[in-house]
């Protein structure tokens, strides 16, 4: 669906849904121009993560992304 997109604009795609893993991250930024987490990065706030162990969930979620 990200192509069929992309094929119909210029303007650049994110995709904001069903991203929790650094693999779901890397997949989506193959194909789309970038990515939005949110709802992974709540739960584990929620789950009573230290700032530093979020900072590592979100670092690699982002190595994820920048490794497609």
């Amino acid at each position: 669906e990200v192509a069929r997109i992309k094929a119909a604009t210029d303007l650049p795609i994110i995709v904001g849904f069903g991203i929790r893993t650094p693999q779901n991250a890397h997949d989506i930024a193959s194909v789309a121009d970038g990515a939005v987490v949110g709802s992974a990065i709540v739960d584990e706030i929620g789950a009573g993560k230290s700032p530093a162990e979020i900072l590592n969930f979100v670092k690699s979620l982002a190595d994820g992304a920048h490794s497609a």
